[in-house]
């Protein structure tokens, strides 16, 4: 069964468990096809199915991963991710983090209903036969051969038109974006950036890690990074398990001293 529901932008989203789709379509028409991952698709699917009701971290790994053992960081990668793809990342306002509790779905953005069942076709009515007569020829009106050649080639342009520029919109639209992850390993502490193919997250990765030469190494949790333009967002996940977010310019700021201050538990 589909979920709909909105964003804060006011794009309206489907989202169909059956292939991991998901479809965006944004104020302007636009629609935005992307295919979730196998963890994403589940915990999506999983939230969606009672929103509001808040779902325990045991719960969401043991129906996202079957009973496999996997790392502790690997649910908080899952919902970075998806916050990622709903445009979520900053105030968590739709995948809700419920503290010490687990996670939810903002039930006031769920739209009302999910997809809607087929309609029943009413009976045909039975209507009396009508005998017609066969019209003659003085009813019959006349049509010019050249009028009728000259609208059928118009029909027949505009209808290839059409199908060219449907054919164009989906082919367009049907480009999913894509999510790379590159990770290293800095004593107890986990850097993760992203980038939208490997290369990119790798090279992200090497260039956050050659500004951190001066970092304590007594740091531990995990970090996300992503980089726009000359801007840094950067997630969080502390050793207490409790989660910021934060938006800075490397250039003024020294990197080490913004991933402290992101990890600093508070009391």
């Amino acid at each position: 069964m589909s979920h709909s529901f909105t964003l804060k932008n006011g794009s309206k989203a489907l989202f169909d468990p059956e292939d991991s789709r998901l479809s965006i379509t944004t104020p302007l028409g636009e629609v935005q096809h992307s295919t979730l991952g196998r963890a994403e698709s589940r915990l999506l699917d999983l939230l969606l199915a009672e929103p509001g009701v808040i779902k325990s971290r045991e719960q969401i790994i043991e129906y996202t991963w079957n009973d496999r053992v996997v790392a502790s960081g690997s649910l908080n990668q899952v919902v970075f991710s998806l916050r990622n793809l709903l445009n979520d990342s900053r105030d968590h306002e739709i995948l809700m983090t419920i503290p010490r509790r687990g996670y939810r779905f903002n039930p006031a953005y769920v739209s009302a209903g999910t997809t809607p069942p087929t309609q029943p076709v009413p009976a045909p009515v039975e209507l009396p036969a009508i005998e017609a007569s066969a019209p003659t020829a003085d009813a019959l009106p006349t049509v010019e051969p050249k009028k009728t050649i000259a609208w059928l080639s118009i029909a027949y342009a505009v209808t290839l038109l059409t199908c060219l520029a449907t054919l164009a919109h989906y082919t367009l639209s049907a480009k999913a974006p894509s999510i790379e992850v590159a990770s290293s390993q800095r004593d107890r502490l986990t850097i993760n950036t992203l980038g939208n193919s490997l290369d990119a997250a790798r090279a992200l990765n090497t260039a956050v890690n050659q500004q951190l030469q001066d970092l304590p190494k007594n740091l531990v949790g995990q970090v996300w990074i992503n980089q726009s333009r000359s801007n840094y967002s950067i997630s969080c996940i502390r050793a207490d398990q409790s989660t910021r977010n934060m938006l800075f310019n490397p250039q003024h700021k020294p990197l080490a001293g913004i991933l402290v201050q992101c990890l600093e538990v508070s009391l």
